[in-house]
């Protein structure tokens, strides 16, 4: 059985110096130390949450400048394909109206070609007219001059009525 003695009273003592001197010596420090690396491990994970709210933040305002930079792509594109679609009108334009101006002037030089030709016809004309007249009538070169004058004027005015 349990005999209680001076040894057991000494055991006890003895057990209770050494937990005491245990929390001490021996808990208090491991306990600061745990609580030391906790502080330590608190802040690593505050300054953590910092940097990744930090990069957060720039990834959305890298984002915004993405969205932004695509709206001015967007709106340089539409800008220049309208000045584009205006210089190509402009150039059409430009293109009909020297078509036009090269059209007029073609007809107008048609023009003066075709009175050209029927002057000359009209000469040929005189001129088979008057040698068929002098043929038939026998007349001398003088009545070639008076009735080529006769003949240019009865064209003239043929002409004028037309």
């Amino acid at each position: 059985m349990l005999r209680i003695d001076i040894n057991l009273i000494f055991t006890v003592i003895n057990i209770l110096v050494l937990a005491i001197a245990m929390k001490i010596f021996l808990f208090k420090p491991v306990k600061d130390i745990i609580d030391k690396r906790q502080k330590e491990a608190d802040e690593e994970y505050e300054k953590a949450t910092v940097a990744k709210n930090k990069a957060d933040e720039l990834r959305q305002q890298y984002d915004d400048s993405l969205l932004k930079l695509e709206e001015e792509k967007k709106e340089t594109l539409r800008t220049a394909r309208k000045n584009a679609d205006s210089e190509y009108q402009r150039i059409i334009g430009l293109a009909e109206s020297k078509a036009a101006t090269i059209k007029s002037d073609a007809q107008i030089q048609a023009e003066s070609t075709r009175q050209q030709v029927l002057k000359r016809a009209e000469r040929e004309i005189a001129d088979m007219v008057l040698n068929a007249t002098e043929k038939m009538t026998g007349e001398a070169v003088g009545g070639k001059e008076i009735n080529s004058s006769l003949y240019d004027e009865f064209l003239s005015k043929a002409g004028e009525e037309q």
